[in-house]
């Protein structure tokens, strides 16, 4: 290995903050691990923790520590997957961050991706859109799915699908007929929006005070698009997303989607990005080119 035991014991109690944890999590004894940590103490001069009956809190040593171990960590990855691309292979690992509403379309991209590059394997993990942008900036996933990012000079925007704002019925919804339809039109059924904390809130409010006045008042507010689309199938009310975020129940005909037409409505982005100045790893590199295809192929406008 050509980074040590000790410094991989290091990462581990900084990721599980106590030593139990990073135990069970590499199925070594807690005391294995401690004797590494105080040998790295040693070596180093200085505490890299603070033992406190809670567990164990880096010190400002370690937060350096830290820092140095991972960025090792991914430069190793990133060199030993240019030496077998080198030799011809197409393996490793690639760590994807996404939001909730972008994982039908990543699990029908990495299932086309696997069977091109078998060999390479996924760590993925769904999160808010900001938290995709923190965990790139964190170095903790390497390809980031997400909603309108903001714009942010160390994010890098490979690839960008645009999407209008809609709503989500019921087939057999009075509206679902429609061509297209008007905020104010909506008024009158109960409506189910996003929570806050999802990035479609801002775009539906902004909408909504321009267009009827006020803010829209809801039947449900729910902080999962998976959520929104359950109580609209079982007919709570209209919900409102984009068409990307139902794609698998507009097609089985589970759900409706008619778009708003009021042509100045803020248009809602999901985008593929990495860190800007980071060099990718070949695993990290073709995922985001296969994405960028798969993202040509929705029939919707990309930048």
């Amino acid at each position: 290995m050509l980074i040590g035991r000790a410094a991989l014991y290091f990462d581990e109690v900084a990721r599980k903050g106590a030593l139990r944890r990073a135990a069970d999590s590499l199925h070594i004894a807690p005391s294995a691990i401690d004797r590494q940590i105080l040998q790295l103490e040693e070596d180093l001069g200085t505490q890299l923790f603070e033992r406190t009956p809670s567990g164990m809190r880096m010190t400002a040593a370690g937060e350096l520590l830290i820092d140095g171990v991972r960025r090792w960590r991914r430069d190793l990855l990133r060199i030993r997957s240019e030496i077998d691309n080198l030799v011809g292979l197409r393996r490793g690992t690639v760590a994807v961050g996404l939001v909730e509403g972008a994982i039908e379309f990543i699990a029908a991209a990495a299932s086309s991706f696997q069977q091109r590059y078998p060999a390479i394997e996924f760590r993925m993990e769904v999160c808010g859109a900001q938290g995709v942008i923190d965990q790139i900036l964190a170095g903790e996933v390497d390809v980031g799915v997400t909603f309108n990012p903001p714009n942010n000079p160390t994010i890098r925007l490979d690839r960008t699908m645009i999407y209008r704002l809609g709503l989500v019925t019921r087939p057999d919804h009075p509206l679902a007929g429609q061509a297209s339809v008007a905020l104010s039109d909506c008024a009158k059924y109960p409506l189910v929006i996003p929570a806050e904390n999802l990035s479609l809130r801002r775009v539906l409010d902004l909408a909504w005070a321009k267009h009827v006045g006020g803010i829209p008042r809801a039947a449900a507010e729910a902080d999962s698009i998976g959520l929104i689309k359950a109580l609209v199938m079982r007919g709570f009310g209209i919900g409102w997303l984009t068409a990307f975020d139902a794609i698998s129940e507009i097609e089985a005909g589970d759900l409706a989607f008619i778009p708003l037409d009021h042509e100045k409505i803020e248009l809602s982005t999901l985008s593929i990005v990495s860190a800007s100045g980071r060099t990718l790893s070949v695993p990290a590199s073709l995922m985001i080119q296969h994405l960028s295809e798969a993202m040509e192929d929705q029939g919707v406008p990309t930048v």
